[in-house]
């Protein structure tokens, strides 16, 4: 089986925007928890968003570096 470098870009460009919205999102729970816990019918409260923003930072830079990577990689290759 061949590796296809399309679908892994993709994958990793979905990923990394799914990420950093959460990462967003979890980071405006942390700082105005009284706004986000209604919005979010009580779902993310200050203690969980700082869970999930702590969860998801290394994912996040993983995400970051393979993100980048894959961009040069490819602009590297097109010249």
């Amino acid at each position: 089986m061949e590796f296809d470098m399309n679908l892994a870009r993709r994958a990793v460009h979905y990923l990394f925007l799914v990420v950093t919205i959460l990462m967003a999102v979890s980071g405006f729970g942390i700082i105005d928890y009284q706004i986000v816990g209604p919005l979010t019918g009580g779902l993310l409260t200050k203690t969980f968003s700082f869970q999930i923003h702590n969860f998801l930072a290394i994912p996040f830079a993983i995400l970051l570096i393979l993100h980048v990577g894959i961009v040069l990689f490819l602009k590297k290759g097109r010249k």
